[in-house]
């Protein structure tokens, strides 16, 4: 089939989550014609060129000024005027860019499947008129705002009534959308009850993320991510807060290893702990995953699936989760993985574990047999396959709406 594409940015860097998902899923349909357009760094077009022409058929880059996180901004009233996700960097210019590309390239062939990845883009290809596009979303925007709203603070609920609004207005024009877990998909099909929404979790490369045998480092534990993103900031330091002090007082000597680039200035200042390490960027993280005798995953906030646990499964190692850092995994507790909300249920199962390394070997090594069944990229790309021929077969589209663009009188798109 021919497969047109359109990112939010080039998906070709394993360090962040929407380009790990791209790639590995793109590798694997290299059998359809793809054709990529998406924003890219004015200064890196050549570099990324390169790069995603190994992965696309054709690639169209739109230089871009800043970047694209905001181009939700393009929908009326704003996530990003309302500071929801990242704020301020909606570039209006590289928009109309890429509606006009997105239109010359269906002006000059044909289509199976128009694919866009993540809410900001449906402002590129909502408007379209065409009867099989599909939305990947990795996870609502709508639901996370509905979890950070809190009681006494008004502002969290205006910013939830808006995420829905406008999560609501862009699946609306689309015939069909993919999220990660069944909650997010939950939210999407409450907002558009007739539209199929198919879930897709993310897959691991099991080949790569395999046991290593490295000798284990005693008492020790490890969280891993990208340390600017504020989920994983959050859930740090509520770890570091409020369960750490609790296992400190049977197992003083802990060790907690912070493994990810960029760590935020409060997370930075937690390597003055003389038993905690802040390692920045690592240019393989499977060494920080592998000695540590467990990893942790207390996240409070987000949704979806989160790679960093799917990493740590396929290399064997054991993981205590909160619930949301694993809800969209099938998995029994205590025997794939550890679920533990509360904080004192935390620190028992971490302790618990630190303690008993055949348990520890049983729950990892079932970890990564659970991988290897149902959470590799081939059944990921495998999925995306039937839903393009599902889409592809369809004949009947509701009318698209007229989607706004930033300066440009009467708001439609080129």
């Amino acid at each position: 089939m021919n497969i047109l594409v359109v990112d939010r940015s080039p998906p070709c860097n394993l360090l962040q989550g929407n380009a790990l998902i791209g790639q590995h899923l793109f590798r694997r349909l290299r059998h359809h014609q793809l054709t990529l357009v998406c924003p890219a760094p004015a200064g890196e077009i050549a570099h990324y060129q390169a790069e995603l022409a190994q992965l696309f058929d054709a690639v169209h880059l739109v230089p871009r000024a800043k970047p694209v996180a905001a181009l939700v901004g393009s929908f009326e009233p704003s996530l990003a005027q309302l500071g929801i996700r990242q704020a301020g960097s909606a570039d209006p210019a590289a928009a109309r860019a890429l509606s006009r590309c997105v239109g010359q390239l269906l002006r000059q062939q044909s289509f199976d499947v128009i694919h866009t990845r993540q809410l900001p883009m449906a402002a590129i290809t909502g408007g379209i008129d065409h009867p099989a596009k599909l939305l990947e979303l990795i996870d609502s925007e709508a639901l996370q705002a509905a979890r950070r709203v809190r009681p006494g603070a008004p502002k969290t609920r205006l910013r939830a009534i808006a995420a829905r609004m406008i999560e609501q207005r862009a699946v609306r024009m689309f015939q069909a959308c993919t999220t990660v877990a069944d909650a997010d998909a939950q939210m999407i099909r409450s907002l558009a009850p007739k539209m199929p929404v198919h879930v897709v979790p993310n897959g691991v490369d099991a080949a790569y993320f395999s046991p290593l045998a490295l000798p284990e480092q005693p008492d020790t534990v490890v969280f891993t991510g990208a340390m600017s993103f504020p989920p994983n900031v959050t859930a740090v330091l509520h770890y570091y807060r409020n369960i750490l002090p609790l296992i400190r007082k049977e197992l003083p000597q802990v060790r907690l290893v912070i493994a990810g680039r960029d760590p935020a200035p409060e997370i930075a200042a937690l390597a003055d702990d003389p038993f905690v390490t802040v390692t920045g960027f690592v240019d393989d993280i499977r060494p920080w995953l592998a000695q540590p005798c467990l990893m942790i995953c207390p996240m409070t906030s987000g949704s979806g699936i989160k790679n960093k646990v799917l990493e740590a499964m396929a290399m064997a190692r054991p993981v205590v989760s909160t619930r949301l850092g694993m809800e969209a995994l099938e998995v029994t507790n205590w025997r794939e993985l550890v679920v533990a909300d509360q904080p004192a249920e935390f620190a028992d199962a971490v302790l618990k574990l630190l303690r008993d390394a055949a348990m520890r070997a049983r729950i990892g090594a079932a970890g990564r047999e659970l991988v290897l069944r149902r959470y590799t990229w081939d059944a990921c790309a495998a999925s995306y396959d039937a839903i393009y021929t599902q889409l592809a077969a369809r004949r009947t589209f509701t009318a698209p709406l007229p989607v706004y663009m930033p300066g440009r009188p009467g708001g439609r798109a080129e």
